[in-house]
């Protein structure tokens, strides 16, 4: 996208310039604010926007650290574009070690969500609302749930040659052709014209320290085809 401001969630992000945002959109049962980070940089040279995402489940946290290690380096910031990384969308389920949220539903099951509706469907749809339309291509990481472990892939739609000539840019150990499944992020974000490619490895509550560094280099190899890093 070319605009030349970014309005998210109320604050106006000018190129050249990066911002930390807040999504509070409801609280525990103490009453304590539960607040998600939206980091948010932006450079001075015009680009695509590139969004990554991890913790839809929030016992899946590798996808966390591989979010948090991208920021931690300074891919996040691009030389053209704009990258946002949100390294934990369901904070809930994250600080309950859970999968779910805790109305007991899966956030990546309620898309598009509600701006009344459940919890999650409340978090969905301000994700869709308020991120999204902004967003030209998006990485979502997942591991395998149950504790189940996952071997490295990168999961596209079939008959999408931008997406699959994306994920041979990528280069996880394995591509998988799958449908989109109703209510789940990645259907509501092909919805809305985003390419995302959805990444799976490893497993629920444990950390790939080999494999994540691998991981964050296939995201860099995609930043950089974009033409919004050097390699």
């Amino acid at each position: 996208m070319s605009a030349k401001e970014l309005t998210i969630l109320g604050e106006t992000i000018l190129p050249g310039q990066g911002k930390t945002l807040n999504m509070e959109i409801a609280r525990l049962h103490t009453m304590t604010k539960l607040k998600v980070p939206v980091i948010i940089e932006r450079a001075k040279v015009d680009g695509p926007t590139v969004l990554f995402t991890a913790g839809l489940h929030g016992d899946e946290i590798n996808g966390t650290e591989i979010v948090r290690q991208m920021i931690a380096r300074n891919i996040n910031k691009p030389r053209a574009g704009t990258i946002i990384c949100i390294p934990v969308v369901n904070i809930f389920g994250f600080v309950n070690q859970s999968r779910e949220f805790p109305d007991g539903r899966d956030l990546n099951r309620v898309f598009p969500g509600s701006k009344k509706g459940s919890l999650a469907s409340r978090f969905a749809y301000f994700l869709l609302k308020e991120i999204v339309p902004h967003v030209d291509y998006a990485i979502d990481f997942h591991a395998g749930g149950a504790s189940r472990f996952n071997a490295p892939q990168i999961r596209i739609v079939p008959n999408d040659a931008n997406l699959k000539a994306l994920s041979e840019v990528f280069n996880a150990p394995f591509t998988l052709y799958s449908k989109n499944i109703p209510g789940s992020f990645r259907s509501a974000c092909s919805k809305l014209g985003v390419k995302m490619l959805l990444f799976e490895g490893g497993k629920s509550l444990d950390i790939n320290s080999e494999g994540t560094h691998e991981v964050v280099r296939g995201a860099k190899r995609v930043l950089h085809h974009q033409g919004m890093i050097n390699q």
